[in-house]
């Protein structure tokens, strides 16, 4: 994630960019807006990747607690709704999605879920010699801190586009903000 681009044209790049909160009072509503808009469908997109990347650190850790422990292999999808059923995920804002992701975007990180190790070798974690597993967990691992840094930066874009948005709204009803 530490490919952002000064001056770039992807969202992730116009987000983060250096200025993009500055002088909010004295733009229109309808560009604060936008700005926010666009945090917020950055903020959605790295959300899911994160999740995807979750999900795949939880199997494979799974899979070196059963070697650890002497456990008995189970079938992958069993594997799955015991790693979901236990809810081990990161901090979360405990905010559902709020703007639908395009399928593009979802494809997208999977895409990239999926350069990092191979969900068909997922399908076979015993198949997996344990340097292969440290490594692939050490790559997922590696990548989930990047995108949850950089998620946390665009939080922060988000969240200082949205406090001007509430400002404007007090103004507009009369409750100057304190």
């Amino acid at each position: 994630m530490s490919d952002t681009m000064a001056g770039g044209n992807r969202r992730i790049d116009q987000v983060l960019e250096a200025g993009f909160t500055d002088g909010l009072a004295s733009l229109d509503t309808s560009e604060v807006r936008r700005r926010r808009d666009l945090a917020r469908a950055e903020l959605e997109y790295l959300s899911f990747l994160r999740r995807l990347l979750q999900g795949r650190r939880d199997l494979l850790r799974d899979e070196v607690d059963r070697r650890r422990t002497g456990g008995e292999a189970q079938p992958v999808v069993e594997r799955v709704v015991s790693v979901m059923a236990e809810g081990s995920r990161g901090p979360s804002r405990g905010e559902a999605p709020m703007i639908p992701m395009p399928e593009d975007e979802i494809a997208m990180a999977r895409r990239r879920v999926e350069r990092l190790l191979s969900d068909a070798r997922l399908s076979d974690l015993e198949a997996l010699s344990d340097q292969e597993l440290d490594d692939a967990a050490g790559n997922i691992e590696r990548e989930e801190r990047e995108v949850s840094d950089v998620r946390t930066r665009v939080i922060g874009v988000h969240d200082s586009l949205q406090e001007e948005m509430k400002r404007r709204l007090k103004a507009e009803l009369g409750n100057p903000a304190s």
